[in-house]
């Protein structure tokens, strides 16, 4: 039998786009909601209202007075990637394998002389993939990675994470706030996530940003119901949209259209037409792989005069690893490493590599004890790390003892995530911390950027 993407905890499934947008829709204004409503081929977020004939000038004109303007990329691993088996502890290699006798990893890749090894799944990819990378100098892994008290929550946990706030309170992600405060009023595109539904990362309070799969898949649409009901609704969707109106609610469908169309506008030049791709890469991506394919777009996007400052792609792996963890976890890491080779290989073969840094990161970590079912259950002390020609390389924090745990047996946590957005925010985009994170003087910094 198929064994579904996301077949992890109940905990997990509510975590779905769905889900989360019952949950906060409430607490939105109405132009985002309808604004970030449009339907699978492209997201748009508005807090305001815009001036919509000046997209295509306004895109250009960020890209032309800062040609050289920084961009973080974040990368999303959905389900709580699993420290232990991600970086092996070879210097704690007994009680490991004590604690992980279904899932141990076992004569792993070691990271030179640091008492930690990697995934075999990490070697795999352009130029030896992730492994390859951190040896070349441009990857530093982040172990212990979490917050205080972590209450092990995917839904709970992914909303702090998106936020930087540790709060159940809707609010714009932190780089969507960085926007607020750094970015254009009328360049959607300076946010841009790579798939269906704008990555809540990116969520703003005013400035407006994008999500989309591929400029050719820029339109409007309406999924989920019937060729006759959804012939009706995009009648009237095209009737609120060609009649101005003082009310708020067609007002903003209004302004959704018309947005809608812009962006497709903008984007036209770099559709594929008659078997030509002008966004194709330079370089060899994964075939059939949903994640590959969005890193090469995204490559492409930067590469042309949008104005991307921040973007955001989720992996399609499987990583709420309760059970099959090596297998699991395996083909997920395989998928990351290939996409992530590549798009590093992309970035440089177009020039770009010293303007684009990646941050890499999951809600949370998996408990040090595997369980029956040759997985192993939420945890605390997780795994990102940030990657890039100006990455700052090696083991950037402490990992954690598996002999020390915490109350729970959970790894103890040794960097608040809160410290890592700080320290690229200032680090890496070159602005104050404390306009994103609340108290970011009380994290202190990383040396994240070389």
């Amino acid at each position: 039998m198929t064994r579904p993407v996301h077949k992890g905890c109940d905990d997990f499934r509510q975590t779905s786009a769905a889900a989360r947008e019952r949950w906060l829709a409430p607490r939105m204004t109405r132009r985002q909601i309808v604004g970030g409503g449009l339907g699978g081929a492209l997201a748009i977020w508005a807090g305001r209202a815009m001036d919509f004939g000046g997209l295509i000038e306004a895109a250009t004109a960020d890209a032309a007075a800062a040609p050289g303007n920084r961009v973080l990329v974040t990368v999303f691993l959905p389900g709580g990637a699993d420290l232990l088996d991600t970086l092996p502890p070879v210097g704690q290699y007994g009680t490991y394998a004590d604690l992980r006798p279904g899932t141990k990893i076992g004569d792993p890749p070691l990271l030179g002389g640091t008492g930690l090894a990697i995934h075999p799944s990490l070697t795999q990819g352009t130029g030896g993939g992730v492994k390859g990378l951190y040896d070349a100098g441009k990857v530093g892994f982040l172990p212990g990675i979490d917050y205080a008290n972590p209450d092990l929550s995917h839904f709970h946990s992914r909303h702090f994470w998106e936020t930087g706030l540790i709060t159940d309170r809707a609010a714009p992600g932190w780089l969507g706030r960085w926007l607020d405060r750094n970015g254009s009023r009328e360049n959607p595109l300076q946010g841009l996530t790579l798939g269906s539904t704008l990555s809540p990362v990116l969520a703003t309070g005013s400035a407006p940003v994008a999500a989309l799969e591929s400029p050719g898949d820029v339109g409007l649409e309406i999924w989920g119901v019937d060729d006759k009901p959804r012939a009706h609704l995009m009648n009237a969707w095209e009737e609120l949209a060609h009649h101005a109106n003082g009310g708020v609610g067609p007002q903003a469908v209004r302004n959704s259209a018309l947005l809608a169309k812009r962006v497709g506008d903008q984007l036209a030049p770099y559709k594929e037409q008659d078997g030509k791709d002008p966004l194709a890469p330079p370089v060899a991506y994964p075939e059939d792989d949903h994640f590959a394919t969005r890193m090469s777009r995204l490559a492409a996007l930067i590469a042309q005069p949008l104005g991307v400052r921040v973007a955001a792609v989720q992996a399609e792996g499987e990583f709420d690893t309760h059970d099959n963890q090596p297998e699991d976890l395996a083909a997920g890491l395989r998928s990351v490493s290939q996409g992530l080779a590549a798009f590093q290989a992309d970035l440089d073969a177009r020039g770009l590599a010293d303007r684009v840094l990646t941050l890499v990161w999951s809600e949370f970590g998996r408990r040090p004890k595997g369980n029956e079912s040759a997985g192993s259950d939420h945890g605390a002390g997780g795994i990102a790390w940030v990657q890039g020609n100006h990455a700052a390389s090696g083991i950037l924090t402490d990992y954690p003892s598996l002999t020390s745990l915490d109350r729970e047996d959970n790894l103890r946590v040794t960097v608040d995530f809160r410290k890592v957005y700080a320290s690229l925010i200032e680090g890496w985009l070159g602005t104050d911390a404390d306009e994103v994170i609340p108290r970011a003087g009380a994290y202190g910094r990383l040396a994240l950027v070389r």
